[in-house]
């Protein structure tokens, strides 16, 4: 497992892509913290200590689903498409090349968020533990369930239109759905994170955490029962 988790987080940063997500999360937290920092007295104490991740926040609940899949719609079908998961299951267990590309995957987005905001952290004089927490956590929701995607759609190809699509219509529909009474749209509501996060209360986050669980749980059991 933890050979697999070692190739899938230094894979993670071949693509030029990759580069360019970090390079756009580095440069939203840096430039947006630069701007309150100049401006924190016109703008206020309370307005200062929400836009410092504000910004941030704002570009994973919108752009995060689009990135992740972006870059990871194929771990696991790559991997079935290309027949190299034969190799994987006689060095180890299925459970664990699951979990390996889960934990891979988990630790370059890690890495992103730690650096955005440690560059926070350097002009708020502040590091923000419960934001940082609750990014985590709908990171985590966000590789279960691009796990979850690459291992119900054999072709790389198929994955890569779906995750695109599926990139677009959570953040769309999860949102709207929160401003919206629309019957049709309840199932959004419950069933992305937003509305655990937004009005959840404290313990929104579990619940999401507990949806990411399940999504994991359900890419293991996909590929416990395929026939290799």
């Amino acid at each position: 497992m933890l050979a697999i988790w070692k190739k899938e987080f230094v894979q993670s940063f071949k693509s030029v892509f990759s580069i360019v997500t970090i390079a756009i999360f580095t440069a939203v937290s840096y430039y947006l913290s630069d701007f309150i920092a100049k401006n924190s007295a016109v703008l206020g104490k309370e307005v200062a200590e929400e836009g410092y991740v504000g910004g941030l926040v704002l570009l994973i609940y919108l752009f995060g689903f689009l990135f992740m899949f972006s870059l990871f719609h194929d771990t696991m079908n790559r991997e079935l498409e290309s027949r190299t998961i034969r190799f994987l299951v006689t060095k180890t267990s299925r459970l664990s090349i699951v979990l390996g590309k889960f934990l891979g995957i988990f630790t370059y987005w890690f890495v992103c968020l730690l650096v955005s905001f440690g560059i926070i952290t350097v002009f708020a004089e502040k590091f923000y533990f419960k934001s940082f927490g609750q990014l985590l956590v709908m990171i985590l929701y966000m590789v279960s369930m691009c796990l979850l995607l690459s291992s119900l759609i054999p072709r790389r190809s198929m994955s890569m239109f779906s995750g695109l699509l599926v990139g677009l219509a959570i953040p769309l529909f999860g949102l709207w759905s929160q401003f919206s009474d629309k019957p049709w749209l309840k199932i959004f509501k419950y069933a992305t994170p937003y509305y655990y996060f937004i009005d959840g209360g404290s313990w929104g986050w579990a619940v999401v955490l507990l949806m990411a669980a399940v999504m994991l749980g359900g890419s293991i059991l996909l590929l416990q029962r395929r026939d290799l």
